[in-house]
C-alpha cells in the first residue's frame, strides 16, 4: 500500500524556511529574539522548536563558511591587491566576520530549523498520522 502523500512537502517546508516562517503553520513566530528562537510557534499551531536544539551548533558551521565567503575571502583580496594594509585587513576580517555572524544570526536560526524538518517532515503536526491512520 503506498504511503500518504504529506501534507505539507519539503518544498512547502523549504520556501516557508528561507522566509523564517514556521514550517508547520506557514506564519512568523519561530523567533523570541535576535538569538533565540521561542520553545514553540508564537501562532500556536503545535510546533515544538524544543525539539530542534541542536540548531544551535548548526547556526555555529554555517556563520564560519558564511563570514569565510562573504568577509574573509574578499578581505583577502583587498590586501592582495594593496586596497588595504595587513593589519587593516586583519581587523576588517575580525570585526567583518563577527558583525556578519550577528548580522544573519536569525536566519541562520530559521535554517536550521528548515533543515531540520526537509529531514524530517514526517516530524511537523500537520504531517502526523492520526490514530485511522490518515495524515
Amino acid at each position: 500500500m503506498a504511503e500518504p502523500a504529506l501534507k505539507i512537502t519539503r518544498g512547502d517546508i523549504i520556501a516557508r524556511g528561507i522566509l523564517c516562517y514556521c514550517p508547520n503553520c506557514g506564519q512568523r513566530g519561530l523567533l523570541k529574539s535576535w538569538f533565540r528562537l521561542n520553545a514553540a510557534c508564537a501562532q500556536g499551531c503545535g510546533l515544538d522548536l524544543a525539539k530542534s536544539a541542536g540548531v544551535y551548533s548548526g547556526t555555529t558551521s554555517i556563520g564560519y563558511v558564511a563570514a569565510i565567503i562573504f568577509v574573509i575571502i574578499p578581505t583577502c583580496f583587498l590586501v592582495v591587491f594593496k586596497l588595504l594594509t595587513v593589519g587593516q585587513g586583519v581587523a576588517l576580517g575580525i570585526l567583518g566576520s563577527l558583525g556578519f555572524i550577528v548580522l544573519i544570526y536569525p536566519v541562520m536560526l530559521c535554517w536550521m530549523v528548515m533543515a531540520y524538518h526537509v529531514a524530517l517532515p514526517e516530524e511537523l503536526p500537520a504531517n502526523q498520522r492520526k490514530p485511522d491512520g490518515k495524515r
